[in-house]
């Protein structure tokens, strides 16, 4: 009797076992099959990309003054450039991630100057616009919220700036690449750079000083000069409006009696 008890109670507990397991079993494989279903939900499919596109220059308000971004290759994880403000120009690179409405760059400076941080542009799919901000690497410099615009270069005049065609922000560099500013001379690049060399008042023996800026056109006849902190301008920031001598010259026109004109006069 206690023999076929204990056989009982063994034969009930196997099956108790077997079922459980198989019971384990179901349900891992349950949530196996779930959490496969819901990464493939989770994973997002994107047409094919252009990111060569992304390249270019970026140009937008950065809190005291304006900003270039400049991007010189974008892969779809990966992107190289560099940033221009007030003529400090510092390289950049990070990541790149493809989200469902935009690209999301997140780009590093060097980290070797205090004002070094992280800039993450979010580049709409739908019409390029980028929104952007900046963290410094420094927590006591305030984060930088900001937008910016892509600059596109459009059909110039037909007529060449020298041979009386209209002086435009697209063919600008052709006629005032080097210029003349009062006593020194200008050097205009295409990143955005602008380099004032001048000697010093009564030193014209002696080195050349050279201060650095940015420049940009805020519209048709309206450039704007960003210097970095120097003893030469009064102002830092400097308008300059576009003219014509009586012989149909060009110059700008700016503060303090300030004149730039193409190095040819």
């Amino acid at each position: 009797m206690k023999t076929t008890f204990a056989l009982f109670i063994g034969i009930t507990g196997l099956l108790l076992s077997t079922s459980c397991s198989s019971d384990s079993e179901v349900k891992s494989a349950a949530s196996a099959e779930k959490i496969s279903t819901d990464s493939l939900e989770r994973e997002e499919w994107f047409p094919e990309t252009n990111f060569d596109s992304l390249r270019g220059k970026y140009t937008g308000d950065f809190g005291d003054g304006f900003i270039h971004v400049i991007l010189t290759y974008v892969n779809d994880k990966k992107a190289i450039g560099y940033n221009i403000h007030k003529g400090l120009q510092r390289n950049i690179s990070g990541s790149v991630v493809q989200k469902t409405d935009h690209f999301e760059l997140t780009l590093n400076e060097p980290g070797d100057n205090p004002y070094d941080g992280i800039f993450v542009l979010n580049i709409s799919k739908k019409d390029g616009s980028v929104n952007a901000s900046w963290i410094a690497n420094d927590p006591k410099i305030p984060a930088k919220k900001f937008k910016l615009k892509k600059q596109f270069k459009r059909d110039t005049d037909s007529k060449s700036a020298f041979e009386g065609g209209e002086v435009t922000e697209d063919n600008f560099i052709e006629f005032f690449s080097y210029a003349n500013l009062n006593d020194g001379n200008v050097d205009f690049k295409e990143s955005g750079i602008v380099l004032y060399t001048y000697y010093p008042e009564g030193q014209e023996n002696e080195q050349q000083e050279i201060i650095k800026g940015s420049w940009k056109f805020t519209d048709k006849k309206t450039m704007v000069i960003e210097w970095a902190k120097n003893d030469q301008f009064k102002e830092r920031s400097m308008k300059f409006k576009l003219t014509k001598d009586e012989d149909g010259m060009p110059s700008f026109e700016g503060p303090d009696n300030l004149s730039i004109y193409p190095d040819y006069y």
